[in-house]
């Protein structure tokens, strides 16, 4: 079944949707889920949750790429998770790789009123300033969060390599954002 006819059933409250969705992305969204809980249990639950989230959001949201929509969703409900379980800890990967992307841009910098059509254009102009490679890591790392361990052994790197061109780009993003005054 297709993307779109997947969306189709969900808007017509199939059930077997979420079937469909399970069987052709349940390896994306709880590879997602993976990298930011490591216990099997937490990893389960949330992936329930994700087709959940499916359940509640579509309709009335019809997402261009049902891929993506479902790692923001698995994102999303997997740091919900890691920030219940680890209230009290703070030393994870993933506060280590927040901090790495608070340098670009705090939320207390947002303007109240951002566009995020103004938002959404600069993202795209910066990431396709990148070279194949590093646009590759950035995605992998801040989207996917992929640790800089293993994005260095996925692309034969360094982490040390790795982490120069992550902080190259991040550098890059920033700028790009205090020009178009999105940060201050």
């Amino acid at each position: 079944m297709e993307d779109v006819e997947i969306v189709d059933a969900l808007f017509a409250r199939s059930e077997e949707a979420l079937g469909e969705v399970a069987r052709k992305y349940a390896s994306l969204y709880r590879g997602v889920i993976g990298r930011v809980l490591y216990d099997e249990g937490d990893i389960e639950e949330c992936a329930n949750d994700v087709l959940l989230a499916v359940w509640n959001t579509i309709p009335p949201e019809r997402p261009k790429s049902l891929g993506a929509y479902l790692v923001k969703l698995a994102r999303r409900i997997g740091i919900d998770r890691l920030r219940f379980r680890t209230r009290k800890k703070r030393s994870t990967d993933y506060t280590v790789m927040l901090s790495e992307l608070g340098e670009c841009l705090e939320a207390s910098e947002l303007p109240c009123e951002t566009d995020d059509g103004v938002l959404s254009r600069v993202l795209s102009d910066f990431f396709r300033s990148l070279d194949g490679e590093t646009e590759v890591l950035f995605v992998r790392r801040y989207l996917h969060m992929e640790s800089v361990a293993e994005l260095a052994e996925r692309f034969g790197m360094s982490e040390n390599h790795v982490s120069v061109k992550l902080y190259r780009a991040r550098k890059r993003l920033k700028e790009r954002l205090r020009r178009e005054g999105i940060t201050l």
